[in-house]
């Protein structure tokens, strides 16, 4: 594999993960690049590097000649603390996570015009999860008491315990502290998103275990989009209407 530090010495690789259909790479501009040289450039040289050592290898002397890689890359800039080692981690963890995507592709397809509460939706995760037929609606009004909320958090709780499925939005900062500590405590969960799917989605960090371990299922009953809006009050109300009909308490 080509050193992308021998022709730009100002670019150092952290870390890089093989993956069977993509590489993942770290890397570190410790210092401005010269006049006409930007990342782009270094991928490319990178690229054509490897290509150049793959047609050697295999004495592929004649064009047309295949590459080893598809037009362009996908970047991501890290600008806070923590995200290194958070990026680390996932590339650490890539190889487990192909391995329990392999082993239970069903639980990672994206699904699509499915009929869930009388709405066309797309979902990824454990389908099977709509057959269980105890669950509850975790919805938390505004009306409500902090007694009410800690009542019904008690109770919400408890289904999770014995096997059943907790069905939210979690669209309030209340209702989203009660799903993430049924997630970390392994329950059943069936998430109701504002926003759809991409192409090629994929749950990540805890959701991806809980979906890799079939307690997860995630349903939309919107397309995807790209830009970055407030949830409607009238798509609010709407996602509640379909956690209580999932729930048997509408």
């Amino acid at each position: 594999m080509p050193k992308i530090s021998r022709f730009y010495p100002k670019v150092k690789v952290w870390k890089i993960c093989f993956m069977p259909d993509h590489i993942h790479m770290i890397v570190r501009v410790e210092d401005d690049l010269e006049k006409g040289r930007h990342l782009g450039k270094v991928v490319i040289g990178f690229k054509t590097g490897c290509n150049n050592a793959y047609w050697t290898m295999f004495n592929m002397t004649n064009p047309p000649r295949k590459g080893l890689f598809e037009n362009g890359y996908n970047d991501k800039i890290l600008m806070n603390d923590g995200q290194l080692d958070g990026w680390k981690a996932y590339l650490d963890d890539n190889p487990r996570r192909l391995l329990m995507k392999r082993k239970n592709p069903q639980l990672f397809t994206l699904l699509q015009e499915v009929d869930v509460a009388g709405k066309k939706c797309q979902m990824v995760g454990n389908r099977f999860l709509l057959d269980i037929p105890d669950k509850v609606a975790v919805i938390v009004h505004r009306r409500y008491s902090e007694e009410e909320i800690a009542s019904r958090r008690e109770m919400w709780l408890a289904c999770g315990e014995r096997g059943g499925v907790l069905v939210s939005a979690a669209i309030s900062p209340k209702e989203k502290v009660i799903l993430r500590e049924a997630l970390n405590r392994g329950y059943r969960i069936i998430l109701l998103r504002e926003n759809g799917f991409p192409k090629l989605y994929k749950p990540s960090g805890a959701s991806f275990d809980a979906c890799a371990k079939g307690l997860l299922l995630q349903i939309s009953p919107w397309d995807y989009h790209i830009e970055k809006r407030a949830i409607t009050r009238a798509q609010c109300l709407e996602l509640n209407r379909m956690a209580e009909v999932l729930a048997g308490e509408k």
